[in-house]
């Protein structure tokens, strides 16, 4: 449970760095956050060096998509790779 943790916490931090401010929540939609459709390919490319292989065509990303469940489904997708 704890690697879940650590990759999340990253992603928060990195998404917190690609919208320039302090800190995010990661239970808040992306739409929410800020982030736009440039910020979400800063945001795969990031992931693919955070979870290693990952396929973007598999992620269900929306404005609506909190860190916590593309994280979950990043996690997932390792399980299953």
């Amino acid at each position: 449970m704890s690697a879940t943790l650590n990759t999340l916490e990253t992603l928060r931090k990195e998404t917190a760095k690609i919208l320039n401010v302090e800190s995010v929540e990661a239970d808040v939609g992306l739409g929410e956050l800020g982030i736009d459709s440039l910020n979400v390919v800063e945001l795969i490319v990031f992931c693919e060096q955070l979870y290693g292989s990952i396929d973007p065509e598999q992620l269900n990303i929306t404005q609506y998509t909190t860190l916590q469940q593309l994280d979950a489904q990043l996690q997932e997708q390792q399980q299953t790779a």
